[in-house]
């Protein structure tokens, strides 16, 4: 049972940027109640939600009498007032490249994929190849920075982090747009380990995600 103090994430199955918390949440060890919303069609947006959180969006987290929407808000916010495996690193030089992978995927290539934007900025072209387009900037992108020596199993060291969090996701989506990962070889091995460590493999949509389902961004 779940005290008045326990954390509730709103989450949803359809949505990447959930999962990048749903993620966070799992390593850091932190029990939570979940609010699961459908987003498809934007049924979620109700008066309470919208109360809740004005933009209408997931993720939001409930915690410490704090509203938090935005998932990497939510990421820092559990790594600093959290005990468990760290998100991000100790020292500011390590900690600004785990924000950097971050942010590559989730301010520079999540944002421009993300299929209402898709929709409304491919100008009546083919919505496909302006994602594969943004996808493959990204990916390209953070494929030549995790060619760096603190690059380890994960995207830094040998612990999925924040940069982990980010990017497993996306490479979800950019699978399931039809693109190969094979393409990124740092990537796709990162991604392989990921999707078999608990934090992503218990977090996965498939899990989380009721019986009959649509499949979101």
């Amino acid at each position: 049972m779940c005290s008045a103090s326990t954390p509730i994430f709103h989450d949803s199955w359809q949505s990447s940027a959930a999962w990048r918390v749903r993620a966070g949440l799992r390593l850091k060890g932190i029990d939570h109640a979940t609010r699961m919303h459908e987003i498809i069609g934007k049924p979620h947006r109700t008066p309470a939600f919208m109360a809740l959180n004005p933009q209408g969006t997931v993720p939001v987290l409930e915690i410490d009498g704090l509203v938090i929407p935005q998932s990497l808000a939510i990421l820092e916010y559990i790594e600093e007032t959290r005990d468990g495996p760290r998100l991000l690193p100790k020292d500011a030089a390590t900690r600004a490249r785990v924000r950097m992978l971050s942010f590559i995927i989730a301010m520079e290539t999540h944002v421009v994929t993300n299929m209402d934007v898709a929709r409304d900025a491919s100008g009546g072209g083919e919505v496909s190849e302006w994602v594969h387009r943004y996808l493959r900037r990204g990916l390209d992108a953070f494929e030549a920075q995790i060619d760096h020596p603190d690059t380890g199993d994960f995207c830094h060291g040998d612990t999925p982090g924040m940069a982990d969090c980010c990017l497993v996701p996306q490479a979800c989506n950019a699978v399931r747009a039809g693109i190969e990962l094979a393409e990124w070889p740092r990537i796709a091995a990162i991604q392989e380990r990921c999707l078999t460590h608990p934090g992503f493999s218990e977090t996965h949509p498939d899990r989380v995600a009721p019986a009959e389902t649509s499949k979101g961004n």
